[in-house]
């Protein structure tokens, strides 16, 4: 095992977040990543997106198998492929751009979340529709590992199984992919992998607690907060990089 560039206080706070995070998606559809990969790139880039994202599989992975009998198949196969197309200039770009610029980026693609997640904006469930959401998906996903807002905006007038089932269904491939484009990019490597396999426990007790919140959690106020607090993070992380590029 390499040694890790974190301190054993890090890796307390990130196994807290990832806990927090893993309880709200499993409860109420998201907030795994969202939740928690801003506070980490604050507190030390390395977690993201690589480790966040590598965590975030096994959630995935877990709600989809849970939910699978509300999966919309023909939209898994579409969402997947956009996430394909979406990966492949996100990893580019990822690859060729400084560590400044990147904290520009994310925190960009975090604010756009959080303004589209509020905004109430709905776009028709359609093929091409699904497709696009899948793409801007795979761009900000591998970016940033927060790839859930564009599809959500698809999917926000279904029902709770089929919006959890269906989403999972496309991030378990996507995030696969999205690794792939990140390994690709130099951005994924055994320290990425070791601190993902870090927060898989606390991922997976995460989910165990949802199975007892999802019938308690109020989504209508938990859902401010966790926007609330990733964009107060996103700004931070926006000063810090125009501060550096003055």
């Amino acid at each position: 095992m390499p040694t890790l560039p974190v301190s054993p206080a890090e890796i307390a706070i990130a196994l807290l977040l990832a806990a927090i995070g893993a309880t709200l998606q499993g409860s109420i559809g998201f907030g795994l990543a969202v939740v928690a990969a801003p506070i980490l790139l604050l507190l030390d880039p390395v977690w993201v997106p690589g480790p966040m994202l590598f965590a975030a599989l096994t959630l995935v992975v877990l709600i989809a198998h849970r939910d699978r009998v509300h999966i919309l198949g023909s939209d898994v196969a579409l969402g997947t492929f956009g996430r394909f197309l979406g990966t492949v200039p996100a990893a580019y770009a990822i690859r060729m751009l400084p560590g400044t610029v990147y904290d520009l980026i994310f925190a960009a693609i975090v604010l756009t979340g959080v303004l589209l997640s509020t905004s109430g904006w709905h776009i028709a469930r359609t093929p091409l529709n699904i497709l696009a959401a899948g793409t801007l998906s795979g761009i900000a996903g591998t970016i940033s590992s927060i790839g859930g807002p564009p599809l959500a905006l698809v999917y926000q007038r279904e029902k709770g199984p089929n919006v959890r089932s269906t989403m999972s269904a496309i991030f378990t491939v996507g995030t696969m992919i999205s690794i792939a484009g990140l390994w690709w990019a130099g951005r994924f490597g055994l320290i990425e992998l070791c601190l993902g396999l870090i927060l898989m426990p606390a991922v997976l007790i995460g989910f165990a607690v949802s199975r007892h919140t999802a019938l308690w959690l109020d989504r209508r106020h938990i859902r401010p907060a966790i926007l609330a607090v990733s964009a107060a993070s996103a700004l931070l992380i926006l000063a810090r990089a125009v501060y550096q590029l003055m």
